[in-house]
This record gives C-alpha cells, sequence and structure tokens, in this order.
C-alpha cells in the first residue's frame, strides 16, 4: 500500500522522534517538528490513516502513536538516511583491529567489541566454519615417538592443529615429503572437499596407492577426519547495554533476551541465513523465519565478510527503533574491515 508524501513524512518523523525517545509521539510533536505545515488537528488526521494502515498503533487511548515493525521496514528501505562512517573513523576501525595480530579469534573479538561500542547494541560476530574454509597447506613435526603435530592452515589464517599417535614409526623427511604431497593436490579445495576426496582415494584405489600416497593420506584421515565438523565460533559483546533499553525494563522480556542470547542453535541459524546476502542486510522479527514470540520487538542487522566467500558474518540484534542511520554503516565498515584484513594478510 503505498503512501502519500505527506504520510511518508508524517511517519518518518514519528520514528525518528520514537527511534530518540522510546516514547509515544502526539500529533502536537510531529506538528512542531515535521517539514509540513500542518495543524495539530490535520496531523492527527493524517496519523489516524497511517494507524488504519498499519504503520503506527497506540499503546493507549490519550498516548501518542509508536511505529510497527511494518513501518520500520519501510524506513529502512525507502526513508532512511544513512550517516556514513568517515575515512579517519574507518582508518581507526582498521587499525584496532590491526594490533590484534594475525590470529584472526583475536580480530573478531576486537571487531565485536567495536561494533558494540559504536552501536550501544548486543554485537555478534560468527566465526568462519570448517566445511567451507579452503585448505592453504598442512604442516607435520615429530613430537615425540609415533607422535606427531599436524597444522592445518585455512584460508583466512585460521590454524588447526592435532597431535596424532601413529601405529608405525615415521622420520621428519617422511613428514615433510607428506605435507609436500597433500599441499600439491589440495591446496584451494574446501576442508570438507578435502576431506571427501582424501576419504574416496583411499577407498578408491586401496593396495594401488603408492606407499607415500597412501600413508599421506593415512596421515591427513586421522588428523583432520572430525576438522569439519568443530564448532563455529560465535561472539558476543555489549549484552550490558539491553539493561539501558526502555524496551527491556520488564523483567520477564529481559530474561526471555537473555535466554534468546544463549541458544546457540537459533543465534547460529539467523545469522548463517543472513550470510546468503551479498550486502548489509536489515532482518526485522516478522521478515525472520525464525521468529518466535522472544524474537518479536527485535532487529538484526548484518553484513557477511570473508575473501572470496562469506567466512562468517557480523551482526547487532536490538529493539526495533534501533539508530538504523548508524548501525548499519558502521556494520557495513566492520565487516568490509575484515575482509580487508583476511585478504591481505592471508591471501596468496
Amino acid at each position: 500500500m503505498s503512501l502519500a508524501q505527506r504520510e511518508t513524512d508524517v511517519l518518518s518523523t514519528i520514528i525518528e522522534s520514537y527511534i530518540t525517545t522510546a516514547l509515544p509521539v502526539g500529533s502536537r510533536t510531529v506538528a512542531n517538528t515535521s517539514r509540513l505545515k500542518l495543524s495539530a488537528a490535520s496531523m492527527r488526521n493524517t496519523m489516524a490513516d497511517l494507524t488504519d494502515k498499519g504503520y503506527l498503533e497506540q499503546p493507549h487511548t490519550s498516548a501518542g502513536r509508536i511505529p510497527t515493525a511494518k513501518a520500520f521496514r519501510l524506513y529502512v528501505d525507502s526513508l532512511l538516511r544513512m550517516r556514513p562512517v568517515s575515512r579517519d573513523e574507518r582508518d581507526s576501525i582498521l587499525n584496532h583491529m590491526t594490533l590484534q595480530g594475525l590470529e584472526i579469534s583475536q580480530m573478531l573479538q576486537q571487531a565485536t567489541a567495536l561494533v558494540s561500542s559504536l552501536s550501544h547494541e548486543v554485537a555478534l560476530v560468527l566465526a568462519p566454519g570448517g566445511n567451507d574454509v579452503r585448505w592453504r597447506r598442512v604442516d607435520f613435526s615429530l613430537v615425540a615417538d609415533r607422535l606427531v603435530l599436524a597444522v592445518l592452515v585455512l584460508d583466512g589464517g585460521i590454524i588447526r592443529n592435532r597431535v596424532v599417535r601413529l601405529d608405525e614409526k615415521v622420520s621428519a623427511d617422511d613428514l615433510i615429503h607428506f605435507g609436500n604431497y597433500l599441499n600439491s593436490h589440495y591446496t584451494g579445495l574446501t576442508l570438507s572437499e578435502a576431506r571427501s576426496r582424501i576419504l574416496n582415494e583411499l577407498h578408491r584405489t586401496g593396495a594401488h596407492l603408492e606407499e607415500l600416497c597412501a600413508r599421506a593420506l593415512g596421515l591427513a584421515r586421522l588428523a583432520f577426519s572430525g576438522e569439519a565438523e568443530a564448532e563455529r565460533q560465535l561472539f558476543v559483546e555489549g549484552t550490558l547495554t539491553m539493561l539501558d533499553k526502555a524496551e527491556f525494563t520488564d523483567s520477564a522480556r529481559m530474561r526471555e533476551l537473555l535466554a534468546l542470547l544463549d541458544e546457540r542453535t537459533r543465534l547460529l541459524k539467523l545469522l548463517n541465513n543472513t550470510m546468503l546476502s551479498a550486502d548489509v542486510s536489515v532482518s526485522i522479527a516478522p521478515d525472520m523465519p525464525e521468529a518466535e514470540d522472544s524474537f518479536a520487538g527485535l532487529s538484526v542487522i548484518s553484513a557477511p565478510y570473508g575473501v572470496e566467500t562469506p567466512l562468517g558474518v557480523v551482526s547487532v540484534i536490538g529493539p526495533l527503533r534501533m539508530d538504523y542511520g548508524t548501525i548499519v554503516p558502521v556494520v557495513d565498515c566492520i565487516s568490509k574491515s575484515l575482509s580487508t584484513l583476511l585478504k591481505d594478510r592471508f591471501s596468496a
């Protein structure tokens, strides 16, 4: 249902006032702040029309109006005025993450803290999972007799270590040859592709494999057989910011939100779905296939990060009245900064 320009201006004014104050907005307030030179009576009529169309609701008979989820959807899609992150702010964000060193988990932790600090909302950053991350290099070291340390480096600087006990003795030279063979055949494949191919090679060729190949594949199978199923890390910062939100002054609602943030399964499903977007996405509770009562009144702003394919996602979760004009550019900036760091440091 399309809106007239006057209705659009009134709705935008109400939404922006509600974002700032969290209070119902009366017709006199809109008349004083809107660009439209309308009387309070004319403004009341316009607000009544917006209420009939499902964009506003009145919490109490004598109160003003508050925007609905439908109104915020329209606002985000068509009315929002972005406040871009300045070049100095971008440089500062990149420098903060650069100071964390090469370890990706430290960079993701810092990114999560930055998102929460800049948005004043709960920030979530999903780390890369094993299945879709590409094999860069594997190295083996002899720790003790028949005890081998396997170090697998994946795209984005993700490093997986595992100590493997062998049934037979190997030399340091053997391990170098094993690593060279595996790197020449599996570099560039996703970890799940590499694992599948290793198992197929072992089953398909069996005794026909040269001894070097068979031993290298056998060692790789031992070292990384369960690696793709490793649990993805989810970094969360800013939970206490919810205490300052008018929407969560009710203790039952606050407990419900905290329970939601503690349920990895639902959060991972939600964030995995947002990774399908090529850019920043804004999900408002009715838009979410995962939406349940606990998602009511919430929005999620997300942007994927990665080198060639999405590796993870940067997100903010908060009330419908989030400051989208500020937060959307922040999420976009930090996701792109992560992509830049991963590309600069870990791409060939």
